[in-house]
């Protein structure tokens, strides 16, 4: 409490997605990573709690920090599960010291998380996509297996429930058909989901969509491609 009290709540919340960042590329044990993503976000909670009933920060700015927090906790377990899977020889990274470059997967966040509007009780709406042609995928590498898997070890960096906590709640379920379809989709599938099938709950969703993790470069042409399928 004194060291958040210590310095602006704009810089202290900086200052744990920074720890975040670093995390996410030096931590090599998950079981010490999910330490560190919880208590971040005890941490997170006791500032962001503090300047709103402080009434330091307003809704908005209240809302845009749990944001911020949520994408470097997503981020964070990301770039730990990329760099764990370049030394496993699952992927090979163009650059281990910007893992997410060419790793051929993006995480967009819809809902109020894409928005940057989340409270305090918000999950996160996640769409996972990935490019089979990734730079980054080994010869002859089952590009959907392999991203299903990372997938679900974010799943399990944020959800779980420890002696610590948990991170964040994760929704899957705002995916092209998620009925039948694997919790992370291939880009061209996902386009021409959205051209033939998409319904017009999803052209209204994806207002607020957002690239918050993984190689956001094909994340942004994705969206831009889908921009006449969005109201």
């Amino acid at each position: 409490l004194a060291r958040l009290v210590a310095s602006a709540p704009e810089d202290a919340i900086a200052a744990v997605a920074q720890r975040l960042d670093d995390a996410g590329a030096t931590v090599c044990d998950a079981a010490e990573l999910m330490r560190i993503l919880r208590r971040a976000k005890q941490e997170a909670s006791l500032l962001i709690a503090l300047a709103d009933l402080g009434g330091v920060w307003d809704a908005v700015e209240v809302t845009r920090a749990l944001t911020r927090f949520a994408d470097a906790a997503v981020g964070c377990a990301l770039r730990f599960l990329l760099l764990e899977a370049d030394a496993a020889g699952k992927l090979a990274l163009p650059s281990r010291d910007a893992p997410e470059d060419g790793c051929g997967l993006v995480i967009l966040a819809l809902g109020k998380h894409g928005a940057g509007e989340l409270n305090y009780s918000s999950d996160v709406d996640l769409v996972v996509l990935f490019d089979p042609d990734a730079p980054a995928l080994p010869p002859d590498s089952a590009a959907q297996a392999l991203y299903v898997r990372l997938t679900k070890g974010i799943v399990k960096l944020l959800q779980e429930r420890t002696e610590d906590g948990y991170v964040l709640r994760v929704d899957l379920r705002l995916r092209p058909d998620p009925g039948s379809t694997q919790i992370a989709i291939s880009l061209p599938a996902a386009a021409t989901y959205y051209e033939t099938l998409g319904q017009n709950w999803e052209r209204a969703a994806f207002i607020k969509a957002r690239a918050v993790a993984g190689d956001k470069r094909i994340g942004e042409a994705f969206l831009k491609e889908l921009a006449p399928f969005i109201w």
